[in-house]
């Protein structure tokens, strides 16, 4: 089911995924120490996962994507500024739409992260 804790978010609350979330679309390869700064991320959002797959794939994604189709793509990383101005916050399940390979590779990087993503258990 998806989390209506995504209504309402302000760009400023979402800037820590979608700085994380970036790192998926540089042009370079990410190890695991990447892909744990990335579930940890997703984890102190307290979003559950459902909903910050959807920040991925309907906020970060549809402006990126293209960085890794690129020769001469960007791998040093997108300024909070950048982000913000380019950014928006959308609403919604998740929605795969692009090139194929680049949907792939950016569902690749979701499952690595998953690897490292694990809900708090209660206390």
């Amino acid at each position: 089911m998806f989390n209506a804790n995504m209504t309402g978010a302000r760009p400023e609350d979402r800037l820590p995924l979608w700085r994380a979330y970036s790192e998926f679309f540089l042009d370079t390869e990410l190890d695991e120490l990447s892909y744990a700064y990335v579930a940890r991320t997703v984890l102190e959002s307290g979003l559950g996962l459902e909903a910050a797959e959807a920040v991925l794939w309907n906020e970060v994604f549809p402006v990126l994507h293209a960085n890794l189709r690129n020769h001469l793509g960007v791998w040093d990383g997108w300024s909070d500024a950048w982000l913000l101005a380019h950014l928006r916050v959308a609403s919604g399940p998740a929605v795969r739409a692009g090139p194929r390979a680049t949907v792939a590779e950016i569902e690749r990087c979701w499952h690595r992260m998953c690897a490292h993503w694990s809900e708090p258990q209660p206390g």
